[in-house]
């Protein structure tokens, strides 16, 4: 799958750098989502950087959970200031929901797989909590985006 991922972005403009050692998602989020599929953790652990050529839309990569994961989570919490029951479903919903790409380049936009199904999910601005299911695993996202069934696109 790595392979036809790569000429698909190749074809595509898209900019991806293979990492020299296999890499690892951070612990502390490793703790906060505990079934995160095998599947996306090998296809990941191979790069350090995939992007759009504008670097609009990206996978987040390992390094990336350090940090950038959690954006539009916190947007999402700003929104929710003062109402503890808005702000406890955000968590909720978040804590299930392992996001995988974002894009910025138009309306705020990600894929996600949902923790507890593996299925992956799609959230848009400004409700990022209300959710599309786009495959049934992180495989089947890869073969939709490769085919053009799914478009990495703003």
């Amino acid at each position: 799958m790595i392979e036809k991922f790569m000429a698909w972005a190749e074809q595509e403009g898209w900019v991806i750098k293979l990492s020299d050692v296999v890499l690892e998602v951070p612990e502390p989020i490793r703790e906060r989502y505990e079934n995160i599929p095998e599947q996306w953790l090998s296809f990941i652990s191979q790069f350090s950087y995939i992007s759009n050529a504008e670097q609009n839309v990206w996978f987040l990569t390992c390094d990336d959970y350090l940090d950038s994961c959690y954006d539009f989570e916190k947007m999402s919490l700003d929104s929710a200031t003062g109402d503890d029951e808005w702000i406890q479903d955000i968590k909720s919903f978040w804590n299930n929901t392992f996001p995988i790409i974002m894009s910025v380049g138009g309306d705020y936009h990600y894929y996600a797989i949902d923790i507890d199904s593996g299925k992956v999910v799609e959230g848009w601005e400004p409700e990022f909590e209300e959710t599309t299911d786009v495959a049934e695993s992180f495989n089947e996202f890869i073969e939709k985006v490769i085919s053009g069934d799914i478009v990495l696109v703003v």
